[in-house]
């Protein structure tokens, strides 16, 4: 290895050019640099659930929908100044680009009968608005019929909906195009309130919720990273007081970001919400490094060279650098086992930094050193020295006390831990106060239809659907589904057929049923469909072979736990009613994220599993013992438990973003374990086998270090807790913590550890050595030598 390091320091600039070739090369990739806001984006092509939703959007339509919710300050929506507005937004909306098809009470198609002959026309005609007598009889159908009501106005007739269904591809959506589209939406919204100003507006949909997501994460791009690089870069200035120190760091993290941001792009790598924090882990990865190297630089120079402070600072963190590089290297990539294709970004982005951070750290970082100006001087490190001095004073003599004492702690956060529920809902993910949040949460109070489930139900052959069998197996289904506490409406052809042989009998309440003849109904659907206007006809709930037909249900927004038991209840009701062809599992984004959400546990724990097995096999074979192999997962995996028992007392909702912090986190919390062993180790040999010395002499070394790197590693991850996007908040959030806590955890619980496990490491050292005078001398480590540049290594 000294040669090696020899080799760095000589052949520096050979080194830095070579990097910056790689830099530049990684940095080229960003011109294919993408960005996927859509919560789609968490869903893998092959899930076969999405698939089967992807299917239904070829067959009916995909669901990009603007919801708009009109809401009257005092009264009733259904007041003719109210109806007029909703009239003309409804109008105006059919302007906006890519709108196929505008739903509202203004041009519900209503059906009655007059002299048995059927009539079909908008619900709040312009007629129906002048005629006091029609408008008083439409007002009370609105609050009463169930394809109307907690549909299109609410119960209490204070809130009524227009919904937009757009022509949008998924791709479009994230273009400018789509945004302009949401722009005038929102502007539209603006003309009608400024024209009624006792309305108010609220807006939601797919298409707004990537909007905004894309907009909030620019954003916070915006501003987190450059309030991480001030906050960081500020605590390591006034802990190693040293400007050319910051500006090294700096550089290497700035390079690292991008080129961990390149060269993913260059592998087709999409970013989203929750990848893109890999540029930020990137970042953090790089400040760790530099910080060991530092930390290590400045007690070299108060006694050598700047060229043999390198040099030495290099030959003592080489190997902890490498091997902490190489097993969070490993953490990163064993996100692969993960369902979430962000998660799968984030993994593989970060472990591109990680290696970066390496390379950089041993190939620009000695070449700048060595070109700007690093003199000695006493830093903030001798008072944390005699901190650890006190500490490790403590440790050996109140060992076992310390040892019961985060014993005990550590089996409470892991009772706290297994606490948390899992839970994450598809519409929360941007904090409030938000516009888009405040909205939403508004129309799902008050109609409860930001979830929808969809059935695709099979009749069995080509214009089949008017047959009487099937048509009454929907309606059972549909009745079910109303009988459901969680659902708030339900919309399925059945009704259609139902509310038209009631009109062809005189609007008699008798005949809202499913006629038994065939070819009555068939008549029934002809004269309905030969009835609509353009842009409303059943496209949305008939298939053009006539053979399925769609029944939808709205609900709120629910937990995991309860859309899962809902969607098992349906299918349950589902086996035991309905013929086999007629069976079809819920289709809806909103399910399949619940599941999402249970499944990427399992992945969690999987890929956990695999980095804990593929981390502690790299230490085994690096550390060459097995007994601090062993030890070393101890102060791994406890923060995680720690991390998650906080969370619980401050939440207690694990929700996606969470599943994979703890492979992110042992990736990272993996470094300070490795330092502080392999300075162990070769403090025992120093100190012959005394392992109260060795504890003494390495919380010395590296105590400082480690205090460094957690309060520069701490401060970035609670900047991401400041994001307005809850998967990231929550991610940084739990990630202080953690690391929080594995720095605790690697200065009491580790050492006390290895002072009870090496108690007679000292008499067994004097035994062999008793039987093998050589034996000293086969533990000593290798002596400095000068090469030809005057560099001691």
């Amino acid at each position: 290895m000294s040669s090696f390091i020899s080799t760095l320091v000589r052949f520096r600039w050979y080194y830095f050019l070579a990097s910056i070739a790689v830099l530049v090369f990684s940095v080229a990739g960003l011109r294919h640099f993408a960005f996927d806001g859509s919560p789609r984006v968490f869903f893998s092509g092959n899930d076969p659930s999405y698939e089967r939703f992807q299917a239904l959007e070829d067959t009916y339509g995909n669901d990009f929908k603007v919801f708009f919710m009109l809401s009257a300050r005092d009264g009733s929506i259904l007041e003719p100044r109210h109806l007029a507005s909703l009239k003309e937004m409804t109008e105006r909306a059919w302007t906006l680009p890519y709108v196929r098809r505008v739903d509202s009470l203004s041009n519900f198609q209503y059906t009655h009968s007059e002299h048995d002959e059927l009539y079909v026309d908008d619900f709040f005609s312009e007629e129906v608005l002048n005629d006091p007598d029609k408008l008083a009889a439409r007002q009370a159908i609105a609050l009463k019929d169930i394809d109307i009501v907690k549909r299109l106005v609410t119960a209490d007739g204070k809130h009524a909906a227009i919904v937009l269904s757009l022509s949008l591809s998924y791709d479009q959506t994230m273009t400018p195009e789509a945004g302009d589209l949401v722009e005038k939406a929102y502007a539209l919204a603006d003309d009608i309130k400024a024209g009624n100003p006792d309305l108010e507006t609220s807006a939601t949909g797919s298409l707004l919720s990537t909007y905004h997501n894309m907009q909030v994460a620019e954003a916070d791009m915006g501003l987190m990273i450059p309030v991480m690089f001030g906050l960081m870069f500020l605590i390591l200035g006034l802990l190693l007081r040293s400007l050319s120190t910051v500006f090294v760091s700096f550089i290497l993290a700035v390079f690292t970001a991008m080129g961990a941001m390149g060269l993913a792009s260059w592998f087709g790598i999409t970013f989203s919400i929750l990848s893109v924090n890999a540029v930020m882990i990137s970042i953090i990865v790089t400040m760790a490094h530099c910080i060991h190297i530092f930390t290590q630089l400045f007690k070299e120079l108060q006694t050598k060279s700047k060229a043999e402070a390198l040099a030495a600072s290099l030959r003592v963190n080489f190997f902890a650098v490498s091997v902490t590089s190489l097993t969070t290297v490993i953490g990163f990539l064993s996100l692969n086992t993960n369902d979430l294709p962000p998660a799968v970004a984030l993994g593989n982005t970060a472990a591109i930094g990680t290696a970066l951070a390496w390379l950089f750290s041993l190939t620009l970082l000695p070449a700048l050193v060595l070109l700007l100006p690093f003199k000695p001087h006493k830093t903030s490190e001798l008072l944390i020295d005699r901190v650890m001095d006190k500490l490790a004073d403590l440790l050996i003599a109140r060992r076992y006390l310390v040892l019961l004492v985060m014993i005990a702690m550590s089996a409470l956060m892991i009772d706290l831990s297994f606490r948390n529920d899992f839970n994450d809902r598809l519409t929360e993910t941007l904090h409030k106060p938000h516009l888009f949040r405040d909205d939403t949460d508004r129309i799902d109070q008050h109609f409860g239809a930001i979830y929808i489930d969809s059935f695709n139900l099979d009749s069995g052959s080509e214009y089949n659907i008017v047959d009487p069998e099937y048509l009454k197996n929907v309606d059972r289904f549909a009745t079910f589904l109303r009988q459901q506490p969680e659902i708030s409406s339900v919309r399925a052809f059945s009704d259609v057929i139902k509310r038209l042989n009631q009109s062809m009998h005189n609007d008699d309440p008798a005949f809202y049923r499913i006629p038994d003849d065939r070819e009555l109904i068939a008549q029934y659907l002809l004269m309905y469909e030969m009835s609509l206007p353009f842009g409303l006809d059943l496209g949305e709930q008939l298939t053009p072979d006539r053979r399925r037909s769609l029944v939808t249900a709205n609900m709120p927004s629910l937990d995991t736990a309860t859309d899962i038991d809902v969607d098992q209840r349906i299918w349950a009701w589902q086996q035991e009613n309905l013929p086999p062809e007629m069976q079809d599992r819920n289709r809806a984004l909103s399910t399949i994220w619940s599941y999402l959400t249970i499944h990427s546990l399992s992945n969690s724990l999987e890929g956990s599993a695999i980095a804990l097995l593929l981390i502690s096999v790299v230490m085994l074979f690096m550390l060459r013992s097995v007994r601090y192999g062993l030890i070393s997962l101890i102060p791994n995996i406890l923060p995680a438990a720690f991390g998650f028992g906080i969370w619980f007392l401050f939440s207690g909702e694990i929700g996606l973003g969470l599943t994979c912090v703890v492979i992110i986190t042992i990736g990272i919390v993996v470094d300070d374990t490795v330092h502080f062993l392999v300075k162990y180790q070769k403090a025992l040999k120093e100190h012959k086998g005394d392992a109260e010395k060795a504890v003494r002499t390495t919380l010395k070394q590296v105590g400082s270090a480690l205090f460094m790197t957690t309060a520069v590693l701490s401060s970035g991850f609670f900047v991401l807790a400041l994001s307005k996007i809850v998967i990231n908040s929550a991610l940084g959030q739990v990630t202080t913590v953690i690391l929080l806590a594995a720095y605790i955890l690697d200065i009491l619980l580790l050492p006390t550890l290895l002072l009870i496990i090496d108690r007679n490491r000292k008499a067994e050292y004097q035994q062999k050595q008793a039987i093998n005078p050589d034996y000293e001398d086969d533990q000593r480590q290798p002596e400095l030598s000068r090469d030809n540049d005057g560099v001691t290594v």
